[in-house]
């Protein structure tokens, strides 16, 4: 490609063909199906997995409470660390149960 600049002579810069650069990819019915190590999970085990893990942390923030409290925590940074894991993981169950409920309620109130 040649690029013509006023009060210069012709100078020739490399330009790349965009479409040369272009790699196929995988058709769009085999992107969308999982490998053979993957396997495909409901909406409901994924919560019941979530729920699950915020009941863990829960009873691990129990444990820890109980042992701070008692004073045979040695390290309080590592107690606070799970203290917060158990707020935050309690209070985003809180957050989809509330959206949940929400767009229920929505669907409810839609007219047929």
């Amino acid at each position: 490609m040649r690029i013509a600049f006023p009060g210069d002579s012709l100078i020739r810069v490399p330009v790349p063909d965009p479409v040369e650069r272009v790699q196929p990819g995988l058709p769009l019915n085999e992107a969308a199906q999982p490998g053979a190590s993957e396997e495909m999970r409901s909406f409901s085990e994924m919560m019941k997995d979530s729920l699950h893990e915020v009941n863990r942390l829960q009873l691990n923030l129990d444990d820890l409470s109980e042992r701070v409290s008692t004073g045979r925590v040695e390290d309080l940074h590592t107690a606070m660390i799970a203290v917060q894991k158990a707020s935050l993981a309690l209070e985003l169950t809180l957050q989809v149960r509330n959206k949940a409920i929400e767009s229920y309620q929505e669907i409810m109130r839609m007219q047929l």
